[in-house]
């Protein structure tokens, strides 16, 4: 019996040993994406205060298309 009592024993540790790292895991996975998020964030802010490409307007005539405001 107490052969049984061990093999549960292990097996709930080796159970609770790849919960955490699953979650240990996860937990890495989340930090990386919301630094993405943030770089991305800064990238785009950065390219908008830099100088974004001009902003095509219609003319008057409104039959051609013409560069800036």
């Amino acid at each position: 019996m107490t052969a049984f009592v061990d093999a549960l024993s292990l097996t709930a540790l080796v159970a609770a040993t790849l919960e955490y790292a699953i979650v240990m895991r996860h937990r890495e996975e989340r930090r990386d994406a919301v630094r993405w998020q943030e770089e991305m964030r800064e990238s785009l802010l950065s390219m908008r205060s830099f100088g974004a490409a001009p902003v095509r307007h219609w003319a008057d005539a409104g039959t051609r298309r013409r560069v800036g405001p």
